[in-house]
């Protein structure tokens, strides 16, 4: 019995220690980068205090009168130097203009200028990408808009196709650490997952690991 327990606990351990060295490298790999750069806070301008709402626009009562759909939110806010409402029930959002009423679509080219305008930075913009989904942008289920820029960093901008809002800001320092990130967590799909199968199993080997190396060690 003994035997058969040292050579299991052998390597059981084998396996284990390799995930805990990856624990461990990614650990330090994260610390070590720049948080301001994976927060992508760097080239992210700070938006600026909204201006008064204009009095000549149509009320919240017009637009939901106006509305084809049932509305199950509204909400108002700008996009760009545009005042907007912003419409939600519980299929879709979506977006209209406060001045007439009118649906403002968030296409290729307002997506470039939204994203131009959160940019501080030196490089120039690329064409925008419509994508369904992407793991840079996970935390957010609907299509999004990237803009890539041509600067050190490799900086992209997604931006709402919903919205007009601007989600997130990603560069190679974030891809760096969302690589560790995968590997500490050990979630290899969607990245988020604490209590993914892979993770529980590794921990109840090592706790499997120290008691038996407790009960060889008697």
């Amino acid at each position: 019995m003994s035997h058969w327990m040292r050579r299991l606990h052998k390597w059981v351990g084998v396996i284990l220690a390799i995930q805990f060295l990856l624990w461990m490298s990614s650990g330090v790999v994260m610390s070590l980068l720049d948080a301001n750069k994976v927060q992508g806070r760097e080239f992210r301008t700070r938006p600026p205090a909204p201006p008064a709402w204009p009095k000549d626009v149509l009320s919240t009562d017009a637009v939901l009168a106006a509305s084809r759909e049932n509305v199950m939110a509204i909400t108002s806010g700008w996009v760009l130097d545009r005042p907007v409402y912003r419409l939600q029930n519980d299929k879709r959002s979506w977006v209209v203009s406060a001045a007439d009423g009118d649906a403002v679509a968030v296409d290729a080219s307002l997506a470039g200028e939204i994203a131009r305008a959160s940019y501080s930075g030196s490089g120039k913009a690329g064409v925008p990408r419509l994508l369904n989904f992407t793991l840079e942008a996970r935390k957010h289920k609907e299509p999004v808009w990237r803009v890539d820029f041509d600067d050190a960093d490799e900086t992209s901008v997604y931006v709402s196709s919903l919205s007009g809002t601007v989600l997130e800001h990603r560069n190679s320092t974030w891809r760096l650490f969302d690589l560790f990130w995968m590997l500490h967590i050990m979630d290899y799909s969607e990245r988020t997952n604490f209590n993914n199968p892979l993770l529980v199993s590794s921990a109840i080997g090592g706790l499997w690991m120290a008691l038996t190396g407790v009960w060889l060690l008697f």
